[in-house]
């Protein structure tokens, strides 16, 4: 198995549960930081590749992984968010205003939201936050930055003027898709995953966004018509009683193709 998403090691753990003592799981983790935090629990038959899983392909070639099923979760986790000190979460305001996964990624999110014209921003805010009012936002920011630097998470969302957390998360959700090149990575990486994966063998993606959810749904659609795979016709999504246990996962979408 292959978790393209290795983060904290609680997919993997169950995969390694799932091969058994002859199999083995190779784990793709982007963030140094988090590949400590994995190494340091040494687990048996686990291979950890510190890379983006857009390299999914060579990574595999480099290991000699012959995969059987591929894991995507595209969700942010619970550590980006409250330890990692890179300013994902707009609670944290003290943190510097960074959303790099990698310190191989694109300028920082304050380097980006000083520098950036009204009209790029605008772009950012509307095409990967899906904001209404981008805009005006973009404005807001390019106005308060000339009395101001922001270098924060608290000047960022001082600039942006609003308290709403569903703007909040939506601004801040399209910086991070646009420095970290998200899309654009989901979709080489799931292309790399299906030349990779075995016949017979499933590719699995949790998805939280309709960005992302469009993406492999439209990937998926397009092996079906080229015959080089199957889906389910529609996602499968929690049931109410997951959804109490954890909110979190209220707009997971999960989809399976069954490479033939």
């Amino acid at each position: 198995v292959i978790d393209a998403t290795l983060d904290g090691g609680g997919h993997s753990k169950l995969f390694l549960k799932a091969v058994g003592p002859s199999g083995k799981v190779l784990g793709i983790e982007q963030d140094s930081g988090m590949i400590e935090k994995i190494k340091f629990e040494k687990l048996k038959n686990l291979v950890v590749a510190e890379d983006n899983f857009r390299n999914i392909k060579k990574i595999a070639q480099r290991y000699s992984f012959h995969p059987d099923a591929i894991f995507f979760d595209l969700g942010m986790s619970t550590w980006h968010l409250k330890e990692s000190g890179k300013g994902f979460s707009f609670q944290k305001r003290e943190e510097p205003l960074d959303m790099r996964f990698s310190s191989s990624g694109k300028a920082s999110a304050a380097e980006i939201i000083n520098s950036f014209t009204n009209e790029k921003l605008t772009e950012i805010f509307k095409e990967y936050g899906e904001e209404p009012k981008a805009r005006f936002f973009a404005q807001r920011i390019v106005e308060e930055r000339k009395n101001k630097k922001i270098i924060t998470v608290g000047d960022f969302t001082n600039a942006i003027g609003v308290k709403h957390p569903k703007v909040l998360a939506r601004i801040f959700q399209s910086l991070r898709i646009y420095i970290n090149d998200e899309l654009n990575a989901l979709k080489e990486g799931l292309k790399g995953a299906v030349d990779i994966l075995n016949t017979n063998g499933h590719v699995a993606v949790l998805s939280y966004h309709s960005l992302e959810d469009r993406v492999v749904k439209v990937f998926f659609k397009n092996l079906e018509k080229e015959k080089i795979g199957t889906t389910l016709k529609k996602p499968i999504v929690p049931s109410i009683d997951e959804i109490k246990q954890n909110p979190s996962a209220r707009s997971a979408k999960l989809r399976i193709l069954w490479k033939i």
